[in-house]
């Protein structure tokens, strides 16, 4: 009844969802007079006069004023920024658990500015720090940013306070002389799960910890006026090179992860380079040789049914790199594909395994940015050798009210065949009303498509308001289009689809909620419904620390045919295919996709969560019933315990024949110093059925040492990737040299 009330309330006049603000205000930022020292206590006189306007922040999750007081300075000369906090705490823990920078981020309290020198989102970059004074940072062009960079904190009477400098080589700064930068000031109070921003727009989103602060805000951002930076010699990244050693021994030693997630034997390479050379202030030369690609092997196993192919995180540092050029969605444009299901992408890495060597160049200049890159491999596996290029171009005023973009990915491939897909789009937005448009075309042609070619189309129309959204869709996509380094949920739909959202802030017993309605429904070339969802998903945030994350019944259909073994449609039956019928569409069948979930958190955001989840209903050949539950505790400050206990309890519907299956998972990390971390996991998967990959119990051990000049050691026994405990000890020493990791 209450969720129900406020939503009620933030529909009708008067309601107490803030309207937005003007989209940015302007501010000047002070050089200052003399370099500043890294002291928190703040004693300088020189920070007052980098005291930022604005003295009332906004909670972004109560969509209200902050309740706890906070002062921003912001200086800067030809070298640093410098920016300090003064945070008042009052009646609230201030939370500081974690001592090894990037590390556990959003567990603890913090304080972070958002630079974005671009003044356009293609360039931006956050970093925060806690009342520890650990570090965390964070880059829209790469997941690996990790440069050094100063932080130092002190608790006070009335709360903390922190400094940061900041070199500006570890910027992408586009030119020397008179400019102006966009900034975000935030803060996060862990013990009540809240987020604080200083420069608030009604369109605004929070995130759950750990993943919140985001870059899809970065339009709404404030404006920094009259930064002169003398030449951009000494603020201009440098080169970088990192080479790296690698041995390892056991009876596993030459096994390693596929694209597809097994482990198959694969030559050990021993040493490899990565390289980073700027070529302007904004753009960089990107080159790897033998890369190593263990460092891909992360845990993402799963045993929830799939009703789609899954996506996956790409690290490898090579891809990762300027990838918002490639795929702009990152920096904030919609990607084409169905609302029900993950974005389909033109270009996706995580399909691209080992391979021996690539070339790339990627960055901005003025309202451009774009990324072009080639790389070749043999995979020995399957004898397939494959020299692939993909490109991506974006033009984007910095306000993001227009937009158009193309890229395209040509592969060329000795046994699965050539492939070419180019896409382009549009996208224009008027920033008063609300009123979004968008249209979207891609078509691929090549020996890889059966029928030699195949596209996509999307368009739509969108009011998005601070309190609510709506968005009205058609989606087209051919049978079989599948770009070969591309990922593509479905092919053979056309029909429309849409959304409907509604956001509200505080209300009695409520800090936050969220409603999602989706609904779809496409027909494919003859003319039966091959896929229709939809959906009613709420959040709600509660003062009693209690939360919903997406509670609520889905409903689907997905159609299969059979794929016949002879020509011309005949023949007996050598299996089905969800992603298209044609051109046979023999013996089509529609199976229902329901079901019910009710995700239930308790303190999310804070350092101590607890979220459980069950959902139940049909899927497919199987009723289901889902079980999911997962907490995390730090424990003695410098160690965080992780459990995970997962089921997956499945009947058939046409035999009753029951089967199951359940995943354990333990973990520990241990922050040894401010550099170093020690981690063990286990895991264990038993059971029948198909939705793991396998089952087995799978043990690993990692240390991971920075040290100051950059310089990283890895220790690694077996990976938390594999089904089972693979038998492999690696030890890789990587030799740093240059500038800053990721810039």
């Amino acid at each position: 009844m209450a969720l129900a009330l406020a939503m009620l309330t933030a529909l009708v006049p008067g309601g107490r969802v803030r309207a937005a603000v003007p989209q940015t205000f302007n501010f000047s930022v002070v050089r200052a007079p003399h370099p500043l020292a890294l002291d928190p206590t703040l004693h300088d006189p020189a920070w007052q006069t980098g005291l930022v306007p604005g003295g009332t922040w906004e909670n972004l999750t109560t969509r209200s004023p902050a309740l706890q007081g906070t002062q921003a300075f912001l200086l800067y000369d030809d070298r640093y920024l410098y920016v300090a906090f003064r945070a008042q705490q009052a009646g609230v823990p201030i939370i500081g658990t974690q001592s090894t920078n990037d590390a556990g981020f959003g567990s603890d309290d913090f304080v972070g500015i958002g630079v974005d020198p671009s003044g356009a989102g293609t360039q931006a970059y956050y970093f925060e720090t806690t009342p520890l004074g650990t570090r965390y940072e964070s880059a829209n062009e790469n997941v690996r940013y990790r440069p050094t960079w100063q932080a130092a904190a002190v608790r006070t009477a009335d709360g903390w306070s922190a400094v940061m400098i900041i070199p500006l080589d570890i910027l992408r700064i586009p030119r020397s002389g008179s400019q102006s930068w966009r900034f975000q000031f935030v803060r996060a109070v862990a013990a009540k799960g809240e987020h604080y921003v200083w420069a608030f727009d009604g369109l605004m989103a929070d995130a759950p910890a750990g993943t919140w602060p985001t870059f899809a805000d970065t339009r709404w951002w404030a404006a920094g006026g009259g930064i002169r930076i003398a030449s951009t010699a000494a603020a201009r990244p440098h080169p970088v090179a990192n080479v790296y050693a690698l041995e390892s021994v056991g009876r596993d030693r030459d096994l390693f992860e596929q694209a597809n997630g097994t482990f198959l034997p694969e030559s050990v390479r021993h040493f490899g380079i990565d390289v980073s050379v700027p070529l302007t202030p904004t753009i960089n030369f990107v080159g790897t040789l033998d890369p190593d690609f263990s460092n891909v092997e992360i845990d993402q196993q799963t045993i929830a049914p799939q009703e789609f192919r899954r996506q996956l995180t790409e690290y490898r540092p090579f891809f990762s790199q300027g990838a918002v050029f490639l795929n702009a969605t990152t920096a904030g444009r919609t990607a084409a594909g169905a609302f029900s299901t993950n974005s389909n992408y033109v270009f996706y890495s995580p399909d691209i395994g080992p391979f021996d060597r690539g070339a790339k160049v990627e960055g901005t200049f003025g309202d451009q940015s774009f990324g072009l890159l080639s790389f070749r491999g043999y995979d020995e596996t399957t004898g397939n050798t494959f020299d692939d290029e993909a490109f991506g171009y974006e033009h984007a005023l910095p306000d993001r009210s227009f937009l158009y973009w193309t890229d395209g990915a040509l592969a060329h491939h000795s046994v699965a065949g050539d492939d070419s897909t180019i896409e382009g789009g549009v996208e224009a937005r008027n920033l008063h009303s609300g009123l979004i448009g968008y249209v979207d075309y891609a078509f691929e042609n090549g020996s890889w498509v059966p029928q030699g070619h195949a596209n996509q189309l999307e368009s739509f129309v969108d009011v998005h308001k601070p309190n609510y959204e709506l968005n009205a869709a058609y989606l087209d996509i051919s049978p079989n289009y599948n770009p070969i380094d591309g990922y593509t949920a479905n092919s053979d739909i056309r029909g429309p689809m849409g959304i409907m959202d509604f956001t509200g802030g505080s209300s009695p017993g409520i800090k936050n909620w969220f409603a999602f309605i989706e609904g779809d429904r496409f027909e494919d070339e003859s003319g039966a419904v091959h896929q229709a969802d939809s959906g009613l998903f709420v959040d709600a945030t509660f003062t009693n620390r209690f939360s919903l994350d997406g509670a609520g019944p889905s409903t689907g259909e997905l159609r299969s045919y059979a794929i016949p073994s002879g020509p011309a449609c005949t023949g007996p039956s050598i299996g089905v295919s969800y992603f298209t019928g044609y051109p046979c569409y023999r013996d089509g069948v529609t199976q229902p996709f329901d079901l019910m979930s009710v995700p239930v958190g308790y303190g999310d955001g804070t350092p101590s969560p607890v979220d459980a989840d069950y959902a139940w209903g049909t899927f497919g050949s199987n009723g289901v019933h889902l079980f999911s539950l997962t907490t995390a505790r730090v424990i003695a400050r410098r160690i965080t315990l992780g459990l995970e206990y997962d089921g997956t309890y499945e009947r058939a519907l046409s035999t009753g024949v029951l089967d199951s299956q359940w995943l354990r998972r333990v973990s520990l990390g241990v922050n040894l110093t401010s550099g170093s971390t020690f981690t063990l996991s286990l895991r264990s998967i038993n059971g029948y059925g198909g939705f793991a990959p396998a089952v087995g119990t799978d043990f690993a051990a990692a240390f991971q040492e920075r040290f100051r000049n950059g310089d990283e050691l890895y220790v690694n026994f077996g990976t938390p990737a594999a089904a089972a405990t693979l038998d492999r000890l690696i030890v890789k020493f990587i030799f740093h040299s240059g500038g800053d990791t990721g810039t």
